[in-house]
């Protein structure tokens, strides 16, 4: 358990971070969302935006700033 704790205490010491593994995109620190539909998805961060563009999105769990989407990410664009 002492694991798990300094990972989420160093993912979480970060103003943002966004992470995937198999179907999943865990995404954490934004401040809107842009859009969020089955084929597409984006996020406006402090500085930057991010624009996830895939297929059958779909949100598992979703705060003020984090959210978990399953579905096949193809590609992902910063501006």
């Amino acid at each position: 358990m002492h694991l798990y704790k300094t990972i989420k205490n160093f993912l979480f010491d970060q103003e943002y971070f966004i992470d995937l593994w198999q179907n999943n995109i865990h995404i954490y620190g934004f401040l809107d969302i842009l859009s969020l539909q089955e084929e597409k998805a984006g996020f406006h961060f402090e500085r930057f935006d991010v624009e996830l563009v895939g297929k059958d999105f779909r949100v598992l769990k979703l705060t003020k700033n984090e959210i978990l989407i399953q579905g096949e990410l193809r590609e992902m664009r910063f501006s």
